[in-house]
């Protein structure tokens, strides 16, 4: 640019409004993340042009909306663009999506993050559980060698809730009676494979659902001496070494012991702690988000890796299933 237009470009940014020069300046500050995404997302749409809709594979380009080509698909008429589908879709101010993913990688909680970025408290729920919709795609699928299994107890929260007539009234201090807790279920093989549940009911049958597609062939399954996991072990024939905790033994046979599952509970429970109780419908996707920093706890993440492995990738993922 030459001085001449640079000073132009000065003048008219005096003009700015005060929400609009923070924009600018986030912009400034990442110069390259913010196009490297959307250049992710053409090419790999281009790549595999598969209808979100009716997952056909013939589509043709359809000019270009908010500066990503747009598609229209030949079988169901309806178009499409790389963000369709996925939980970015409809959301606005795409130029603060990376701020924000590195507020979520800060662990940071609703308000602060609001303020941070400069946006309303219900964008900031709303942007939240749109990029923790990895939760479904970060369980591992197999879990072999010595599985742990154990369960661990947070409690029952309504937080957010304006309808609460379904729970009777808590007393003010000490209420531990009428206290209820929600059973999270850990599956943890010694790869620092994962597998979180939350079950409001330990049941046998939710046991099997959870655990048997996941347990290869020969895995060895290693809990407490809870009386679901024997019946499962004696329904289903598994090889199955049980610790007594509570008769105080720790380990059995020098390799069979669940500390690591319950060093994995200690870990989520300071974890969820910063955020001042976490709502029971909600408590999947902070598992899922613990989960995701357990995976990365030793890598260099980005907050453009973030938002791709988190909202973006799953939906391509499952296209390629399909």
């Amino acid at each position: 640019m030459k001085s001449t237009g640079f000073a132009k470009l000065k003048r008219q940014l005096t003009e700015l409004q005060p929400r609009q020069r923070h924009e600018l300046l986030i912009l400034l500050q990442q110069p390259d993340s913010f196009p490297e995404l959307i250049a992710r997302l053409e090419e790999l749409t281009a790549s595999h042009p598969t209808c979100p809709h009716c997952r056909d594979d013939a589509p043709y380009k359809w000019g270009s909306m908010n500066g990503r080509q747009r598609y229209r698909c030949r079988a169901c008429k309806k178009t499409f663009t790389s963000l369709t589908g996925t939980p970015l879709a409809g959301l606005r101010m795409a130029e603060r999506w990376l701020e924000y993913a590195e507020q979520m990688m800060e662990s940071t909680t609703l308000r602060k993050a609001a303020k941070k970025c400069q946006i309303n408290l219900g964008t900031s729920f709303r942007w939240r559980h749109r990029f923790l919709q990895l939760v479904d795609y970060t369980k591992s699928s197999e879990l072999g060698g010595i599985v742990e299994a154990d369960e661990t107890f947070i409690r029952e929260s309504f937080k957010g809730k304006r309808d609460l007539s379904k729970r009777k009234p808590r007393r003010r201090g000490s209420d531990k009676k009428n206290i209820k807790w929600v059973k999270v279920m850990v599956l943890r093989d010694r790869n620092h494979n994962e597998a979180d549940f939350v079950m409001k009911r330990f049941t046998l049958r939710k046991l099997e659902r959870c655990l048997l597609p996941r347990l290869r062939s020969g895995a060895v399954l290693c809990s407490d001496g809870h009386l679901n996991y024997e019946a499962l072990a004696a329904k289903h024939h598994l090889l199955h070494k049980p610790v007594n905790s509570s008769a105080g033994q720790r380990v059995r046979e020098e390799i069979f012991h669940i500390q690591g599952v319950n060093a994995y509970h200690s870990r989520l429970k300071q974890w969820i702690m910063r955020f001042h109780g976490v709502a029971t419908q909600y408590l999947h996707h902070y598992l899922g988000w613990f989960r995701w920093f357990e995976h990365t706890r030793k890598a260099d993440a980005q907050p453009i890796d973030f938002i791709w492995q988190c909202a973006v990738q799953p939906r391509f993922q499952q296209l390629k299933r399909t």
